[in-house]
């Protein structure tokens, strides 16, 4: 009776769902800070919390052609990870668009990968050996992959955003942006 028993538990402890992974501090920092505020540049900057992140003259590249209305860039330690941040908002012809960039010093593009799937609730559209490409829309409180061919409907609708993850030297890029007509 106690071996029924026994493996019984074990069975139905088999089926149950393992707890996901915590996300490391550094991703944690980067959807709280980009991803919950949906890519909206006022949302960012009152995400912030300036006793953490500190001003840093740091910039990053805009999107050619855009000219670009507000900006804003800072550094922050999370744990032992230096991060910088830099985001921005601008327009190019009927597009806005909104940019949440976060670099993670010393970052492993694997792990990162790997928690933007779980975050985003889906594999990465594209994959190479320095970047990951998810493409998606936030629809009913949830991110829905889209293709190609979705891209105009998902920019003239709520907005189509481009999560990249990307290994530059040693460090990994998190850039999120928000495309909307």
């Amino acid at each position: 009776m106690r071996l029924v028993h026994l493996g019984l538990t074990a069975a139905f402890c088999a089926g149950l769902a393992l707890p996901a992974a915590a996300a490391s501090p550094a991703f944690d920092a980067f959807a709280r800070v980009c991803g919950d505020t949906h890519v909206d540049y006022s949302a960012i900057v009152n995400a912030l919390d300036f006793k953490v992140w500190k001003p840093t003259p740091v910039t990053s590249a805009t999107m050619d052609g855009a000219t670009v209305s507000d900006k804003v860039s800072r550094g922050a330690t999370i744990g032992d990870t230096p991060l910088t941040l830099f985001a921005w908002k601008g327009t190019k012809g009927p597009y806005q668009f909104t940019a949440c960039t976060i670099r993670v010093s010393g970052g492993k593009l694997d792990a990162f990968t790997t928690e933007a799937q779980a975050w985003a609730g889906f594999a990465p559209q594209t994959a190479e050996a320095k970047k990951a490409n998810f493409r998606f829309i936030q629809e009913g409180g949830a991110r829905k992959a889209v293709e190609k061919a979705e891209y105009e409907a998902a920019a003239a609708g709520a907005g189509l955003e481009f999560l990249t993850v990307s290994q530059d030297g040693p460090d990994t890029i998190l850039d999120l942006l928000k495309i909307k007509k």
